[in-house]
């Protein structure tokens, strides 16, 4: 009997270094990482001074006074936004929109003081350096950071993909300018308004599987809160992963479902690692550091030892959002998330 309890108790203590360590990952390199911007650091995006135009940019005199020039104004932006704002983007559609796809119109200068200022703040603003068509960055060289600096995971567990798992082809950076067709967005994933919670409906909505939301506005700004169903299918996720990315995304007056922006699925701040926390829990951890690349607003590693009954970090943070493929919504609780 001595013997058993002793095996029982050492099981329980690897099982529970195990879960201490998944949430304790240390970043090697620098956070900020690719938007060190080739040295320039902060500065590269915000200019302490004067916006825009402190920064370098070259505004047309028409913008100065119409289409940019109040870039500054938000968050000391330092890249003009007067050509994004000017065009509309086509995203590709799917399932959920029978192939429609959506389109993206940032409404010009007047998005930057009118309730609906998410589609300048959260998409346009990173397009202003990540486009590479009508808006191009500066010092941006159309290569992932890791990629370009063999900062990229192998994998070397169970179940993990051995040798190198990325292809001879660099991993682009600019969207409206990847190599394909000169500003094309139709590969790559919707933004905007009408990429939002209640298109998320594969085979059955969010709300089916116990995760539903309450929108609310006060003095004409909007927030969102939202609940989840204990013991529902997405509660038994959250558990197994989490879902940090659907609480990125976000709301206004004027577009009060949740919907998807750059900013969603990324942390411009933080490249190489995600902190949990009470707000954002992973796996039930309120205090954690996990891995992540691509400055991914959540633990994603394509290096992590995943096995047939633990899910790889990158998987599961699709499923957030694509619940519909989670393993959860077929009842399937006992598979973990490789961190």
């Amino acid at each position: 009997m001595k013997k058993v309890m002793l095996i029982v108790l050492f099981a329980l203590l690897v099982v529970g270094m195990a879960a201490a360590g998944s949430g304790n990952f240390i970043p090697q390199t620098d956070v900020l990482g690719a938007h060190n911007n080739g040295g320039r650091g902060c500065a590269g995006c915000h200019a302490p001074h004067s916006g825009a135009r402190g920064n370098g940019g070259t505004l047309s005199p028409a913008g100065l006074t119409s289409g940019g020039g109040k870039e500054g104004d938000w968050h000391l932006w330092g890249q003009d936004v007067s050509l994004i704002t000017q065009e509309t983007l086509s995203f590709g559609g799917g399932y959920d929109t029978g192939g429609f796809g959506y389109t993206v119109n940032f409404g010009g200068e007047t998005q930057w003081f009118s309730s609906s200022n998410n589609m300048v703040a959260g998409i346009a603003v990173c397009l202003s350096c990540h486009d590479g068509n009508v808006s191009e960055g500066a010092m941006m060289l159309n290569q992932s950071y890791e990629y370009n600096n063999a900062l990229l995971p192998n994998g070397d567990g169970q179940g993990a993909t051995k040798g190198a798992i990325y292809g001879p082809n660099v991993i682009p950076t600019l969207l409206g300018n990847d190599g394909g067709a000169v500003g094309d967005y139709l590969n790559d994933h919707p933004v905007g308004n009408l990429a939002n919670f209640n298109g998320l409906n594969y085979p059955q909505s969010l709300q089916n599987y116990g995760l539903s939301f309450q929108t609310t506005v006060v003095n004409n700004s909007a927030s969102v809160t939202y609940t989840i169903a204990p013991g529902s299918p997405y509660s038994n996720f959250v558990t197994n992963y989490g879902y940090p990315a659907i609480q990125g995304l976000v709301v206004d007056v004027a577009n009060q479902i949740p919907y998807v922006v750059c900013t969603t699925c990324h942390n411009q701040h933080q490249m190489n690692v995600y902190l949990s926390s009470a707000n954002s829990p992973i796996a039930g951890n309120a205090a954690g550091s996990y891995a992540t690349y691509f400055f991914i607003n959540a633990p994603y590693n394509p290096g992590a030892a995943w096995t047939p009954t633990s899910a790889p970090s990158t998987t599961q943070f699709c499923r957030q959002c694509h619940f519909g493929v989670a393993n959860e919504a077929f009842g399937a609780n006992g598979i973990t998330t490789a961190f």
